[in-house]
């Protein structure tokens, strides 16, 4: 075998080594190390150090490796023909090769930056913009019953214009416009819509959609604390009270026994002609009343329920007077343009009313004063001070009968004096004069009370007593 087939390695890494006939020396296959050896230099470190190593492997690994054959390979560089020996395959004996560690690494470290770069640009998509708005939540309180000063939301995008639209859950809250592009129009008017509200306290929340962001959707909550109403506002105020003596509620159920209401959620609140129509061609009034069974409380619940059924909105009232351990019921209705009306249906048998056919009754209800009622045909307003001069009213009807009927019996008394002169044969011309002067007065007198009369109605109701406290179950 020539030198130049003989299987020699790198005395430095321990490679294989392979002869370049060009340079006529030999070449280390590793990469990394790539030595060169001449024939001289090469046998003297065999000599010196591989002496030992070939006697170690001894005769046995040579007979282990007589199976493995390597074609050798010239080097793609070389342009000198091979041997005629190195066409065959030669009998070599292979060491396991320490394989290197940087290669790994280097790859390694490269494919994780490049997956740390593809996983940036995916999560932080900087192409795609960004929608955001401002304030991130609403708050609105009401304390004087009127709407609330609107507020503005800012609608913005990163990057490119994009369309946007905006709803909201609540029918109370009201957004204007409702849609936009971030180019042209960015602000959106939120506003509070009161109408049908009571006191208490409500959330809402206002979505914010746009199909070309990266974040399709904001939600933005909205509160709104209603401390007083137009409608509560306008209750205290006709009766007077605050809240240390009047107490309103909705859509809660009266704490008195047996009381059931019944809301119809369609039900608005009426006119006054409207409420005098039905509540007379109601039927509540003529139930009788009896003691233990069917009192004041379930006449209210009755006529609530039968005004919520026709789709008037309607209140069960509880009333209660100084000095009094027991109370009184009664309704009360919001009149659209009139506003608070209290009616009262209990029928016969209640002590405090005069034997009637009819006791459909306007109410009459003010904190520290008497609680009044006037017949619902008879009454042209609800509002307590037309309750006050109906009394005073009654008080000049009163007076003005008593002096009609003293006035009359004067007046009969003269004329059968003047009759008896007459039968006697005098006859006084001025007194016969005088006599016709006071039967005209008498008879005009007569009219004009009989006309008052009829507008004061054929009763005056007593009052009951000095309300203290209210409490309305809307």
């Amino acid at each position: 075998m020539s030198r130049e087939n003989a299987v020699r390695r790198c005395p430095e890494c321990g490679q294989s080594l392979y002869f370049d006939y060009n340079t006529l020396s030999w070449t280390c296959t590793n990469p990394i190390c790539k030595r060169e050896y001449k024939y001289e230099e090469l046998d003297k470190i065999t000599n010196t150090k591989g002496n030992a190593i070939r006697h170690d492997r001894g005769r046995d690994n040579l007979e282990d490796s007589t199976d493995n054959y390597e074609p050798y390979q010239r080097a793609m560089h070389s342009g000198s023909q091979p041997s005629h020996d190195s066409l065959y395959g030669h009998r070599a004996t292979y060491e396991s090769k320490k394989k290197s560690r940087r290669v790994p690494i280097i790859i390694g470290i490269t494919l994780a930056c490049i997956i740390a770069v593809v996983m940036f640009i995916i999560l932080t998509d900087p192409f795609t913009p960004t929608l955001s708005a401002n304030p991130l939540s609403f708050g609105f309180s009401v304390y004087d019953g009127l709407n609330p000063p609107s507020q503005t939301l800012d609608v913005e995008s990163s990057g490119r214009a994009i369309t946007w639209f905006v709803l909201n859950d609540a029918r109370w809250l009201d957004v204007d416009p409702m849609d936009g592009t971030t180019e042209d129009e960015r602000s959106v008017t939120v506003s509070v819509d009161l109408s049908t509200m009571h006191p208490g306290e409500y959330t809402a929340t206002i979505s914010i959609y746009a199909s070309g962001a990266k974040n399709e959707l904001i939600e933005i909550p909205a509160s709104l604390v209603i401390t007083e109403t137009e409608e509560t506002l306008a209750i205290k105020g006709a009766v007077g009270g605050n809240e240390n003596n009047i107490e309103i509620y909705y859509d809660e159920e009266s704490p008195y026994r047996g009381v059931q209401l019944i809301n119809n959620p369609s039900a608005i609140d009426p006119t006054f002609g409207q409420l005098l129509k039905f509540i007379a061609s109601d039927t509540t009034d003529e139930h009788p009343y009896v003691e233990g069974e069917y009192m004041c409380a379930d006449f209210a619940e009755t006529l609530h329920n039968n005004a919520e059924q026709e789709g008037i909105r309607a209140a069960w009232v509880g009333v209660y007077f100084e000095g009094e351990s027991i109370g009184h019921a009664l309704n009360a209705f919001y009149a659209l343009g009139t506003g608070l009306v209290f009616v009262d249906c209990t029928g016969g048998g209640f002590e405090v009313y005069s034997p009637s056919s009819k006791y459909d009754l306007i109410a009459y209800v003010r904190i520290g004063e008497q609680y009044g009622l006037v017949s619902s045909d008879t009454s042209l307003w609800p509002s307590y001070d037309f309750y006050e001069g109906y009394l005073k009213d009654w008080e000049d009807y009163e007076r003005r009968w008593e002096d009609y009927a003293r006035r009359v019996k004067e007046y009969t008394e003269q004329v059968d004096k003047f009759n008896a002169l007459v039968r006697s044969g005098t006859f006084n011309i001025l007194e016969y004069s005088r006599l016709n002067a006071m039967y005209d007065e008498l008879e005009a007198e007569r009219i004009a009370l009989e006309s008052l009369g009829e507008r004061l109605g054929d009763y005056r109701w007593e009052a009951m007593g000095v309300v203290s406290q209210v409490m309305i179950y809307w």
